[in-house]
């Protein structure tokens, strides 16, 4: 009898199920210790992170008694209260409001609680005003400043810095106000609200179990309630970690203010409670990992067959005329040749029909182009050096020089846009084509000077319309605007500047000067116009500072001087770039 003979695909699948089997059986008891020991870590740092969060508040809001106790012993009105028994009470007492509501925002818990609820103040001699969180009658604020008188005369009984007593919802707290020598010049008392402290402990409501302690520097329990059985000295010998009853407790001492020392403690237990989902859902994840797998190994077992019926459905699709298709890479190299010789000629086909249509387009833009060209600046520019010459010949010459100054102007803003630098004696050319315009429509209105160092400088080069765009701008923002007779200087020079590179040594740069007279403008005001608005009449200066220092780097590029009534002074500086240097 013939044995029957295993398909590739049921030894492929056998062999890969088992070994998935037992790797994810192992891979999980170590995922679960691993995860255990993690999340073990991260719930306890959380728990740290939230018991120091709560003492922070805590510190906070006792933050704001120290604020209010510094601002009273600084205040004028309130040292003559203090020290010489001096003051209108009326003004004392709104010195005491001003300087308690100063830090109130600290006194509030959950935006709606006050901590504090009553301020007094006392000077040697029994003199006192108070503050009040909550309106109150007259007889209820009279039976306050008699319980509190009665709380001092207790303290002064004590042979301790910080008094506290409890009675019913609250805990009044009394201590000395000293001056800068450590004399006492003062009392102060104040009625804490226990429920403020409560609601602001029950943050750590989210653990279940938790306690928490007020304790003052002589050891006495003056809030909240610590675990049954447990001594206050035992938390300040240990650290982090004690143990009560048979139960392991985390918790949290800080030294606050006023003597109060806070404790926080959270069982041990409550740690391992947000741990026990987590690892419930690690084993779901693994079952479920498990499943997935399980249904990939299925999945791929199958789609190792489907590469040649997706190689024959490609080939049909080109024979189509879509050319666009391509085959997938694939993990088997004889695969993997197929489909990269298939996208080849699929990548190469669709490069010779691009060729051929954006041959076409070229074509048609050549055609237009040609044109368009029929009316080549050139043309213009013909035009007017023809009607140039024909006032020559009719002698009138301002007529000639108005057009020959247009043409040229025109010919250095137009012709030359291929160019980024130029010589500086072609830009001063287009200069005084502007100026020469200008000064013939305005007649006598616009007068102007261009001085040169020496004639070395008209070989530098500068970047093209550098100087002729500050030059317009003073003529229309600065000489328009005033209305009358008005001045434009233009100087160029050559400075020595220090280098800053690591030698010691002197830099040639060239220095150009744009002045005028004219109206000027606030500076300030510009500036915040340029940032507000992204844009102003002026910004194209700003392009040329752009230009420069893009060109040359941030050690080169323009000042600007200029206040209202009193003209604009525009310095450029710019390197020393000889026409024929490299």
């Amino acid at each position: 009898m013939k044995k029957k003979e295993k398909t590739l695909c049921f030894e492929l699948l056998r062999m890969i199920i088992g070994s998935n089997i037992i790797a994810i059986c192992i891979l999980g008891l170590i995922f679960t210790v691993i995860v255990f020991q993690e999340t073990s870590r991260q719930e306890k740092e959380n728990m740290d992170f939230y018991m120091q969060s709560v003492q922070r508040q805590f510190t906070a809001r006792l933050q704001f008694l120290e604020e209010a106790v510094s601002y009273l012993r600084k205040n004028e009105v309130m040292l003559d209260f203090f020290q010489n028994n001096e003051g209108d009470k009326e003004e004392i007492l709104y010195q005491l409001e001003q300087g308690v509501n100063l830090f109130s925002e600290r006194n509030m818990v959950a935006e709606t609680y006050p901590v504090v609820r009553d301020f007094y103040v006392f000077n040697k001699d029994m003199r006192f005003v108070g503050t009040h969180f909550y309106p109150e009658s007259m007889s209820a604020r009279a039976s306050m400043d008699q319980y509190v008188q009665d709380c001092l005369a207790s303290y002064g009984n004590q042979d301790q810095i910080f008094y506290y007593r409890q009675h019913g919802n609250f805990m009044d707290l009394c201590f000395a106000l000293y001056d800068t020598d450590m004399e006492v010049i003062g009392y102060c008392a104040a009625a804490i609200e226990k429920e403020s402290f409560d609601r602001l402990f029950a943050q750590l409501e989210k653990y279940k179990t938790y306690y928490w302690l007020l304790v003052d520097n002589a050891g006495k329990e003056v809030g909240g309630s610590a675990v049954p059985g447990l001594d206050v000295a035992e938390m300040r010998e240990s650290e982090g970690m004690i143990t009560c009853g048979g139960k392991s407790y985390f918790y949290r001492q800080k030294a606050g203010s006023f003597g109060l020392t806070s404790y926080m403690m959270i069982p041990k237990g409550m740690l391992y409670l947000s741990i026990r989902p987590m690892l419930a859902m690690c084993w779901v994840i693994f079952m479920v990992s498990f499943l997935v797998v399980m249904g990939a190994v299925l999945f791929f077992s199958v789609r190792m067959t489907r590469p040649l019926e997706n190689i024959a459905q490609r080939i049909k699709q080109v024979g189509t005329g879509d050319f666009e298709t391509s085959l997938e890479e694939y993990r088997i190299r004889e695969f993997r040749e197929i489909s990269d010789s298939f996208n080849e000629m699929t990548r190469k086909i669709n490069q010779l029909i691009k060729e051929v249509y954006e041959n076409q387009i070229l074509a048609s833009k050549a055609r237009i182009q040609y044109l368009q060209a029929q009316m080549n600046p050139h043309f213009m520019f013909n035009v007017l050096a023809m009607i140039s010459m024909r006032m020559k010949r009719n002698k009138d010459e301002e007529l000639y020089q108005m057009v020959t100054a247009f043409s040229g102007l025109m010919q250095g803003k137009i012709f030359r846009k291929g160019e980024i630098e130029i010589p500086l004696a072609d830009e001063m050319e287009i200069v005084g084509f502007y100026l020469y315009l200008q000064g013939q429509r305005f007649r006598d209105m616009v007068r102007y000077d261009i001085i040169w160092e020496s004639e070395e400088l008209k070989k530098c080069r500068i970047p093209r319309l550098s100087i002729e765009p500050l030059v317009e701008n003073a003529m229309i923002h600065g000489l328009e605007p005033k209305g009358e007779e008005g001045y434009i200087r233009v100087e160029i020079r050559s400075v020595q500047e220090k280098s800053s590179g690591t030698e010691a040594g002197q830099d040639r740069k060239l220095w150009i000067l744009v002045e005028d007279d004219g109206v000027g403008f606030d500076t300030e005001k510009w500036n915040l116009q340029l940032k507000e608005e992204g844009g102003h009449p002026r910004v194209g200066i700003m392009n040329i500072q752009r230009l420069v220092q893009n060109l040359y780097g941030k050690s080169y590029g323009m000042r600007i001087k200029s206040e209202p009534g009193k003209g604009t002074h525009i310095e450029l500086l710019l390197p020393f770039i000889m026409e024929n240097s490299t």
